[in-house]
């Protein structure tokens, strides 16, 4: 792909009622940066009328990827990463949940060098929510946030805030080893780089939209929980090859 600054891979699955919206938003915010980028949104086997909407959407700086059928969250970002042109990528949700200079702050913290990788974390003290989160996904996150910190090794980061940056040199070797389909790929992500010794930045982030989550605590959760037990697994068993990236 073209070599752009910055990449933005956005996963999208029924996202009709807002995704024009979104891409508008983002295209604007992105103009305003004063740096050459691009967005690619991957299209995962939606049944509405988002694949007609990307596709009026489309142009030379907002590809689409339409994969077909559905294969998960994971799989498309994936393919959006290897596909993406930037120097800097970074992948957040279709529905854009975090305050848009939350982009910028990761990208800056990209630029300066000091990391390849960056994730926001809404454990830090200094980020904040515009808007309420039910107590049942609060229990549920925290749960999770737990046993994901027993299989990755460490329990600072927040794997499922949705807002991730890496360098284009780390994502071209990254992704490629990532072989969880759905949501739990972020946990297989901060373990990979764990195993490798790979530094990860966190930064705050202002959550601004949670009423779009895709996630449920019975049935999207407990299928993140067994994926994650996959992951678990797969690391016992010594099937994760990180010679690539302690190359970098």
């Amino acid at each position: 792909m073209p070599e752009c600054d910055l990449s933005v891979v956005l996963p999208c699955h029924n996202a009709a009622p807002f995704v024009e919206r979104s891409l508008g938003e983002l295209q604007a915010y992105l103009d305003s940066l004063g740096v050459d980028w691009e967005i690619v949104v991957v299209n995962d086997g939606s049944t509405d009328d988002t694949p007609a909407i990307l596709d009026r959407c489309a142009g030379e700086r907002c590809r689409v990827i339409h994969q077909v059928p559905n294969q998960g969250k994971g799989r498309a970002v994936v393919k959006g990463m290897m596909q993406a042109g930037g120097r800097i990528r970074i992948f957040t949700d279709i529905d854009l949940p975090y305050q848009l200079n939350d982009l910028k702050r990761c990208y800056e913290q990209l630029l300066a060098g000091t990391d390849q990788a960056v994730f926001g974390n809404r454990k830090l003290s200094n980020s904040t929510s515009e808007t309420d989160i039910p107590l049942k996904r609060k229990i549920g996150s925290k749960v999770f946030s737990t046993y994901a910190g027993l299989i990755i090794g460490r329990y600072d980061l927040d794997t499922q805030c949705g807002l991730k940056g890496f360098s284009g040199e780390l994502a071209g070797r990254l992704f490629p080893l990532v072989t969880t389909d759905r949501f739990a790929f972020d946990v297989e992500i901060a373990y990979l780089l764990t195993a490798a010794g790979l530094g990860i930045g966190s930064i705050p982030v202002t959550l601004v939209n949670n009423d779009l989550s895709t996630i449920t605590v019975f049935g999207s959760g407990l299928r993140t929980f067994v994926d994650a037990a996959e992951i678990w697994l797969r690391k016992l068993a010594g099937r994760y090859d990180v010679s690539a990236l302690r190359e970098l």
